[in-house]
């Protein structure tokens, strides 16, 4: 099994437009009939006017042809592309490996993603250490992933939180955020970190 994480950086006066676009013609038309949809998210930190969205294939072979596939979909590319690709600055594509069962949150309303970049190699090491990472009251390991593409020493995860003030609690100057550190953090070259709100579409709310 593949996961791709498709992550959009859109104009900000376009913005709603493809938000638009995604929940009345994207998802419509393509469903899940190329590619099981894992979650779909705003960004509401770091780079603005994003969107991140997570698909599920058997493997790499069933991802490509899938997309040859959906590319030969005309209600595809006359409703949705055609317009969408006006309102997109940058599209970037990871493709990653599941480390974990996705977990479905209750009572969400803030998701992050988490990228760690590691000393090379150390990749595996780190999706088992981020497993039994201490975390605040009201938060949901959602998964873990490493990466395959476009960078082979990354680790995503994917959390959800119920309210920011449950964020704010699993930050880095808590003491048991401190403790990991320590233990793993000589490991790690850098860790970025998205807050994203769920869009209505999403699998995942």
């Amino acid at each position: 099994m593949i996961h791709e994480y498709r992550t959009y950086t859109i104009f900000p006066h376009l913005f709603a437009r493809y938000c638009e676009l995604a929940e009345k013609k994207a998802i419509p038309i393509r469903g899940d009939s190329y590619g099981r949809l894992v979650g779909f998210w705003a960004s509401e930190g770091g780079t603005l006017c994003q969107v991140h969205h997570i698909w599920e294939y058997p493997g790499l072979d069933a991802r490509n042809a899938e997309r040859v596939r959906m590319f030969e979909n005309s209600a595809w590319m006359n409703e949705f592309i055609v317009h969408a690709w006006p309102t997109m600055q940058r599209q970037e594509v990871r493709f990653m490996h599941p480390r974990t069962s996705i977990t479905t949150p209750d009572g969400t309303n803030v998701y992050e993603a988490r990228i760690y970049r590691t000393v090379v190699g150390r990749f595996v090491e780190m999706a088992d250490a981020l497993k039994s990472r201490p975390r605040g009251n009201g938060a949901t390991l959602i998964g873990i992933y490493t990466c395959d593409s476009p960078e082979p020493n990354e680790v995503v995860e994917i959390i959800a939180y119920k309210d920011y003030s449950a964020r704010l609690a699993d930050g880095t100057q808590s003491r048991s955020q401190i403790a990991w550190f320590a233990e793993h953090g000589a490991e790690l070259v850098d860790i970025r970190a998205t807050p994203l709100v769920p869009l209505p579409i999403s699998p995942l709310k």
